[in-house]
């Protein structure tokens, strides 16, 4: 398509709780050139403050006009890098909020080409005539990243008992890598497809694309999907965004001028009075600001970069042309945090043994598949045999911590008691149940899990 070309397209969105959820954490964004799909996570109320928060900067640039194709992707990634930097600020500064995090998937249809830039593991589709369904984004999961090193494959992906762990989302760093794509030139007939995992946890790639050719109503189509994630099961919050290309599949795009038409359909169509070009970001929320929940600080970053371009939440927009010298940085720093295996920079931290010595560790105790998923950030003088029988076994799994100061705490406050306590005679004690660090008790022979995505469900459930 040449420059002096555009199209014209429907869009289509919807949300539902499902089936096991009882709050809705998921956002969706439907402008007039930018949409988004926006899944979080935290506790509480966060996570639907998460979603909400990260939409607000994509809208800022819906509507805009942009010099070339390359404006439109940076403008798109900096409004990706913005939404982290101010939901990392939201958290950092309310300690209700603290460790919230949320997935972004965002497009933005230009000048005839589509513009898609993403972090997390919601997705964008493309379906194109006679052409099988296509995900456009890489999920940053960690059984995505063992399948792309050849170690998982995509059947024993669906049942890994690490599906649920994201590896990069929006918030829980002061920095995010933005994956970015080559703008997409659109055809007559293209849909576009924005969702949660809600959907693609449930329900197969080649059931979504039939509802899509088979269902002419686009409205209806994102209600179609929705029944079929929560007929199977429905375990989390499921959200769809739809975009048509108008005309026959495979017809030349008429000549026209260089803005997008799009025409809006479902909940929230047209924009309410005052909305202006963004329109409202949109999701439900029906869960009560006391309800409790997981804490996204559990999640982690893991392995390399998988985008085109990296930024950084720190950088002032605007310097996504001049990005080589930090994608060689950042090569290189996972170069040397990977030396000895793969390294998970995460927010979960544990207190283990490390040679016969306590130590505390970053990241997850487990070793799927024999890849390591921490490194030690704290080591101390107590020695492991010292400690009560009951106590090495606890240590030698790793007792997981979702700070780092709960962890030394931990640390200095019993462990070095009970070492004196054991020094002045009290040898080996009876495995009485362990504090677990939400204050509650665990027996001891209870293994520790690694860290989920905070809003799946529980790996005895569901996806």
């Amino acid at each position: 398509m040449t420059a002096g070309r555009g199209i014209r397209f429907s869009a289509y969105a919807a949300t539902n709780v499902g089936m096991v959820r009882e709050g809705n954490e998921d956002s969706f964004y439907r402008g007039t050139t930018v949409f988004a799909v926006a899944d979080g996570m935290g506790g509480h109320v966060a996570g639907e403050v998460a979603s909400e928060t990260a939409l607000e900067p994509i809208a800022d640039v819906d509507g805009r006009q942009f010099a070339a194709p390359a404006d439109a992707t940076e403008a798109l990634a900096d409004a990706i890098v913005t939404a982290n930097r101010t939901v990392f600020d939201k958290a950092s500064a309310d300690p209700g909020l603290r460790g919230m995090g949320t997935t972004l998937t965002a497009v933005m249809i230009r000048d005839g080409r589509l513009h898609v830039a993403h972090v997390g593991d919601s997705r964008a589709y493309l379906l194109r005539s006679n052409e099988e369904i296509s995900p456009l984004t890489t999920d940053h999961t960690l059984v995505q990243q063992l399948i792309d090193e050849g170690r998982l494959s995509r059947d024993e992906a669906n049942t890994h008992p690490q599906r649920s762990v994201i590896t990069r989302a929006i918030g829980v760093d002061r920095q995010v890598e933005v994956d970015t794509l080559i703008p997409l030139e659109m055809l007559p007939g293209d849909q576009i497809l924005l969702c949660s995992d809600g959907l693609t946890g449930v329900v197969k790639d080649s059931t979504i694309a039939e509802v899509l050719l088979t269902e002419p109503d686009g409205q209806a189509a994102c209600e179609t999907l929705i029944e079929a994630a929560n007929t199977g099961g429905g375990p989390d919050n499921i959200t769809v965004v739809l975009l048509r290309v108008d005309g026959e599949p495979g017809q030349e795009p008429p000549p026209g001028d260089t803005d997008v038409t799009a025409e809006l359909g479902g909940p929230g169509s047209p924009p309410p009075a005052g909305a202006g070009p963004t329109g409202p970001v949109t999701r439900i929320r029906t869960r009560e600001a006391n309800e409790g929940g997981f804490d996204a600080a559990k999640m982690g970053r893991y392995g390399g970069p998988q985008g085109v371009e990296l930024r950084s939440a720190t950088d002032p927009p605007g310097r996504g042309r001049r990005i080589l010298a930090g994608i060689v940085a950042a090569l290189l720093l996972l170069a040397v945090l990977g030396a000895g295996g793969y390294l998970l920079v995460s927010r979960a931290y544990f207190v283990g043994d490390d040679d016969g010595r306590v130590a505390v560790f970053r990241g997850l105790a487990q070793e799927p598949l024999g890849v390591s998923l921490h490194r030690v950030v704290l080591s101390t003088d107590i020695d492991t045999a010292a400690l009560p029988t009951f106590r090495q076994e606890r240590l030698r799994e790793g007792i997981p911590f979702p700070t780092r100061r709960e962890a030394e705490r931990y640390v200095d406050n019993d462990l070095r008691r009970e070492l004196d306590d054991t020094e002045r005679g009290g040898g080996d004690t009876a495995p009485a149940p362990a504090a677990s660090p939400t204050g509650t008790t665990s027996p001891t022979t209870q293994p520790t899990q690694p860290a989920p995505r905070p809003n799946a469900p529980a790996p005895t459930a569901t996806a």
